[in-house]
Order: C-alpha cells, then structure tokens, then sequence
C-alpha cells in the first residue's frame, strides 16, 4: 500500500469520525433543549399548584378571622 491510499484512508476515517462527532454533538443538543422544556414546564406546574395553596390558605385565614371575631363577640356578650 502506498503512501497516497493509506492518507485516502486515513482522511476516510477522520471524516467518519468528524461526522459521529457532529451527530453526538446534534444529539447532545436535543436532550439539552428537552430537558431545559421540562424543567420549564415542571417549574410552571409546581408555581400553579403554589398559586391554588395560597388561594386556600387566603380563604382560611380569612374565614378564621371572620369566626375569631364572632367568638370574641359571643365571649364579651356571656361576660356582661
């Protein structure tokens, strides 16, 4: 085998190779962006679900403080 075949074949290879590497990278890339698209969605579900407690814990709180003040008024009427 001459000089000339052997670089034919090198050069084959390199490119055989180069072109895995872009694939790997290309591949890489998608499961990059995928998860980053699942961490968006995860991180706006955990902020929905936030968003109900707060509701709820507004509304108790609130309903607790409309039944303090009631208990109050019943406690200062018994008393007098």
């Amino acid at each position: 085998m001459d000089n000339e075949q052997l670089l034919k074949i090198i050069l084959e290879r390199f490119d055989n190779v180069d072109l895995q590497f872009k694939e790997i990278i290309s591949r890489l890339e998608r499961i990059e962006k995928s998860q980053q698209e699942d961490v968006k969605d995860t991180l706006h579900l955990i902020s929905k679900k936030v968003d109900g407690i707060m509701y709820e814990v507004d509304y108790l709180s609130e309903k607790t403080g409309k039944h303090d003040s009631k208990i109050n008024s019943l406690e200062k009427r018994i008393q007098s």
